[in-house]
């Protein structure tokens, strides 16, 4: 018998190789330049004339290269290089070797220079799928701009600062994507020094982020990631506590080390303080009590939720797998049951009405992370 999750995975692997990987190949790319467009109008239609962040470029790098290695996109790889192309051309730092700047306008024109941490994961990220895919160039590019981000931009607390611009206050959110991307490296090399990296963030992780008490982790921290006691400093967002369950997962794998305390701890917070109990979506923000903050609903924040529970059903779960299922169906139902095919609703309201705006091209990164862990959950099964 075919499980529920076996056939909605199927269905949204069906999706997003028919649908959205064509409609984001097709209409998401500038044929002149190669780069990424920013955002999706409805229709399917690109939004031409909005700016260019560069971490959309690295996003979609990895979108686009993961497909191919899938065998779902013939044309990823040259789509990912030629974005890769299109950076080195318009986009290369002037002040940071092997880094980029922030944001450029859509004649190519760079419109703000700064470097951003956050930015530099995804970057990372998507040069180990290049290296996979025989790029000569990727290891040399992830080993320089670490060497930059040690050398520039480590923290006095630890972990490493938001960028080159100051800023009152520092997040995890950063570095949890770094810890993403050394993982990835890991997985793909093999060298220990990756590994020594995302030792060094789940450090970070287990001393400041993580609230024991509450089964928590929040987002804003003061420049010596000490723990802030403004509204700020009590922020939680659940789409965060459903990443470092999938995270934490990974690392276990990685590194022997046991992480069942804290995605025990993670996972029942999430479903008893993070999720809305008629619909098991996640709210966009809570505190470490569970009062709900911001009720809306994002598209990331239930990809999330869909690696969280495969990552516990993986550990032992025997409900886990069943609520995977429930939250592609939700994923369907909610966001991207849409007259254009491959198109995807971004934001709902706290009354769960779809908010009426474009599609950006960074939540395709959430899309495919999600669709390829349904997908790699099932062939092990």
């Amino acid at each position: 018998m075919v499980s529920a999750l076996e056939e909605l995975s199927q269905q949204f692997c069906d999706w997003m190789q028919h649908h959205a990987l064509p409609l984001w190949a097709g209409q998401g790319i500038e044929s002149e330049s190669g780069c990424s467009y920013e955002a999706m109008l409805a229709h399917g239609v690109a939004d031409l004339y909005a700016e260019r962040r560069t971490r959309v470029q690295a996003r979609q790098m990895f979108v686009f290269a993961s497909a191919y290695q899938q065998g779902w996109l013939d044309e990823g790889k040259a789509l990912s290089f030629a974005i890769q192309d299109y950076l080195d051309r318009f986009a290369s730092h002037p002040t940071y070797s092997g880094a980029y700047t922030f944001k450029l306008d859509r004649f190519h024109q760079v419109v703000d220079g700064k470097l951003d941490t956050y930015d530099c994961a995804f970057f990372l990220l998507a040069w180990a799928y290049h290296y996979e895919l025989g790029d000569p160039k990727a290891q040399e590019r992830a080993c320089q701009l670490m060497q930059l981000l040690n050398h520039h931009f480590k923290g006095a607390g630890g972990g490493w600062l938001e960028g080159s611009e100051p800023v009152e206050y520092r997040r995890q959110n950063p570095h949890m994507h770094l810890f993403e991307a050394f993982l990835a490296w890991f997985k793909v090399t093999g060298d220990r020094q990756w590994l020594d990296y995302a030792h060094e963030v789940f450090d970070l992780f287990a001393r400041f982020f993580y609230d024991a008490r509450h089964g928590v982790l929040y987002e804003h921290f003061g420049v010596d990631l000490e723990r802030l006691t403004n509204l700020d400093g009590q922020t939680v967002e659940p789409g965060h506590l459903a990443e470092w369950i999938w995270l934490l997962n990974e690392y276990q794998v990685a590194s022997g080390k046991d992480m069942s305390t804290y995605c025990q701890a993670l996972y029942k917070s999430l479903q008893l303080k993070g999720s809305e109990p008629e619909t098991g979506l996640l709210y966009d923000e809570i505190d470490a009590a569970g009062k709900v903050r911001k009720a809306s609903k994002r598209l990331w924040t239930q990809t999330e939720l869909i690696k969280a529970h495969i990552a516990m059903a993986e550990r032992g779960d025997p409900d886990a797998e069943k609520q995977a299922g429930e939250a592609i169906a939700g994923l369907f139902d909610h966001f991207l049951n849409n007259d254009t095919l491959g198109f995807a609703t971004e934001r709902l309201d706290a009354s769960n009405q779809s908010v009426n705006q474009a599609a950006p091209a960074t939540s395709m990164y959430h899309l495919m992370m999600a669709c390829l862990e349904a997908h790699r959950y099932q062939n092990s099964q």
